[in-house]
């Protein structure tokens, strides 16, 4: 019991950590400004965060960190257990010789991969994109309609690293981030103007002085009411967006260029994904892509 408490408080501590060093330099949008047009309640986004988190922690997360606790103790069980580990993303993650060979489940990785992640971390980082710009591209499509899309954007990601890359990779791509590329990218097309409170712990920095400044002064603005202090910031979506394309853009072009094995991070498979968003408009609501096209606020 009191091993077990331990092993929670670590993970909590570590959660803590990872998002202190992660929000730092670098903006973490956690969640959108906007107020949704219909009003609905965006349990798809929800029920994917549940979904992926389920999954991970009743049959990922067992194997994974279980089996390095055993091994750090010198128990031989733990090889199996991460054995057992590395055979689920093998399985269940998207590779191209499953696609071409009709190996295992063969083209259904394309859609199981998408509910498989490398480790915590991995997931949170994920889910956090998913609430953030889910909630309203939900609300702009309709639940079943963004479920659609979802899917769609994220299984084309996976076809997408496939096809582009020329090298003949047979390493597991597993996790959201292809179809949560393609959310981020259906956010931006819709909603450029919109804003996102973020974890940004160099703006909360340079922001201080600032207010303090037009407190000082007495400025008419609106900083000059603003708290001395917030721990998030707000800002405009764009910029960020266009910062995570062009991230994904260079290593992609290099890719498709030159060919490499997938590792670590599939860059690929986030552009073709945030690409994917150009479909958007066959799954949001007939309203409001018809004030879309007229040039007003969606």
């Amino acid at each position: 019991m009191i091993g077990a408490m331990f092993l929670f408080l670590s993970f909590i501590l570590q959660i803590l950590l990872w998002l202190v060093i992660s929000s730092f330099i670098l903006p973490m949008p956690f969640s959108d400004t906007g107020t949704v047009r219909y009003r609905t309640l965006p349990y798809i986004t929800i029920s994917l965060i549940i979904l992926n988190s389920l999954i991970f922690i009743v049959l990922q997360a067992p194997d994974l960190y279980q089996g390095f606790a055993a091994m750090e103790e010198g128990d031989p069980a733990g090889y199996d257990m991460l054995n057992n580990f590395v055979q689920q993303v093998w399985t269940f993650g998207f590779r191209t010789s499953y696609m071409r060979e009709g190996i295992s489940i063969g083209g259904f990785t394309t859609f199981t991969s998408m509910f498989m992640h490398a480790d915590l971390f991995h997931l949170l980082g994920n889910m956090i994109f998913l609430w953030t710009f889910g909630r309203r591209v939900e609300d702009a499509c309709g639940p079943w309609r963004f479920l659609m899309f979802y899917l769609l954007a994220g299984m084309v990601a996976n076809l997408g690293s496939g096809v582009l890359n020329p090298a003949d990779f047979d390493r597991p791509s597993v996790g959201a981030s292809g179809a949560i590329a393609g959310l981020m990218g259906a956010y931006l097309l819709l909603f450029p103007g919109a804003q996102v409170n973020c974890l940004w712990g160099l703006g909360s920095i340079i922001r201080w002085p600032i207010v303090v400044v037009a407190h000082a002064i007495g400025s008419p603005k609106s900083l000059s009411v603003a708290p001395m202090w917030r721990w998030t910031v707000r800002i405009p979506a764009w910029p960020f967006l266009f910062y995570f394309l062009i991230r994904e853009l260079l290593p992609s072009f290099e890719v498709m260029q030159q060919g490499a094995e997938l590792s670590g991070v599939n860059n690929l498979a986030h552009l073709v994904g945030f690409l994917a968003a150009l479909t958007i408009i066959f799954f949001a609501r007939k309203d409001l892509v018809m004030r879309f096209f007229s040039g007003r606020s969606v």
